[in-house]
């Protein structure tokens, strides 16, 4: 499966070396050419010369992978760029490696000195910074996460599910065949100089894909630090209710409370990004065996959520209605316990933050509930 973008330069040359492979070891494989959108020969060349062409009218490098492999009717699927880059007549290689055992087979220009041929920055910073930060946050082993030639079977890939558009295409396969528990290998490549215009946009795709990393992986990213805040913020209320906190013999109620707040509400925030990401990763499956959201939502229904969302609120509205009374029996002077004032705010945002995110939850868990 090759993604065509205007490579004229470079297609015919790529279309011959697979033939040639095919031939020459026996490999009964289509050849599948999905254009998007070229203005140049490409899509003459390709048709020519015997691929099956078809067309993916959204711009992406993702979109038109996603095109193509909807398309390929082979127990096998390999990918890689029409550039000229990639030595096609590894192709009998992956697919030994698959038929080892293999689910996921993906080319490393980061072994055997692969990677002399990257330019400079690619090759000390952007790719081995954005690998180590996935391996760390997936517990994965690979040494080239932005290779863009591999191999998977039919099976794998409906495994995987891969949706991104972009660059970060390459990069959620990676992820996504660690997140299913995929077998997965590597192969040493070397690239050869490219044919044409690279397409490829250096920090934009590689925010992209950082960013891509970030939602994938709640746990280290959303609910420990969330935690962290919100006991925080926790902490810090039951301090200036207690009046512990002192200077010159008078408590310092009202800023440990708007801290308080402060921590309280942006903990709850994290937390429950955090969810909304991870419900995400289970209605993909990839979180289909962990026991703490089966049980949580063996548990939540939406109705609960608002019920808990709409107690907290009405307690909170309740203790600023108390406050806002007691103030205007007093004449407006300033309250002689603002540090309630602070909890009070804090459990009017929790409780109508729970009530919505209640609602959003239960319609990204709709098919698991």
């Amino acid at each position: 499966m090759l993604p065509c973008l205007n490579e004229e330069a470079a297609i015919g040359a790529c279309l011959q070396k697979i033939r040639d492979t095919f031939a020459k070891a026996q490999i009964d494989g289509e050849i599948v050419v999905c254009d998007n959108g070229s203005t140049d020969r490409s899509v003459a060349i390709a048709e020519a010369m015997g691929a099956r062409v078809v067309h993916q009218p959204e711009r992406g490098y993702g979109n038109a992978y996603l095109k193509g492999f909807a398309h390929a009717e082979g127990r096998y699927l390999v990918m890689g760029d029409a550039d000229d880059t990639y030595d096609f007549t590894m192709i009998p290689t992956f697919l030994d490696k698959l038929r080892e055992g293999h689910d996921f087979v993906t080319g490393s220009r980061y072994l055997a000195g692969g990677q002399a041929t990257i330019p400079f920055l690619h090759r000390t910073f952007g790719n081995p910074l954005l690998t180590k930060i996935l391996n760390g946050l997936f517990k994965t082993a690979y040494t080239d996460v932005y290779c863009g030639y591999r191999a998977f079977s039919r099976r794998a890939y409906d495994l995987i599910q891969p949706v991104s558009p972009g660059m970060e295409f390459n990069l959620e396969l990676a992820i996504n065949a660690g997140l299913a528990g995929l077998q997965t290998a590597e192969l040493p490549i070397r690239l050869a100089e490219r044919k044409g215009e690279s397409k490829l946009r250096t920090f934009h795709d590689g925010w992209r894909s950082l960013r891509m990393m970030l939602i994938y992986c709640p746990n280290k990213v959303f609910f420990f630090p969330g935690v962290l805040a919100l006991a925080l913020g926790v902490s810090a209320h039951l301090v200036s209710l207690a009046g512990l906190i002192q200077f010159n013999g008078k408590p310092l109620g009202t800023a440990t409370g708007i801290f308080g707040t402060i921590f309280s509400v942006a903990g709850f925030q994290v937390l429950s990004l955090g969810l909304h990401a991870k419900t995400y990763s289970w209605s993909r499956r990839f979180d289909k065996n962990n026991k703490g959201l089966d049980a949580f939502y063996g548990w939540f229904r939406l109705e609960t959520g608002l019920l808990l969302g709409g107690g907290i609120l009405f307690i909170g509205i309740a203790l600023l209605g108390f406050l806002i009374w007691e103030w205007a029996q007093s004449g407006f002077l300033p309250l002689s316990r603002p540090e309630w004032a602070s909890l009070g705010a804090t459990l009017v945002i929790i409780g109508g933050g729970t009530m919505f995110s209640s609602l959003f939850i239960s319609a990204m868990s709709m098919k698991k509930i």
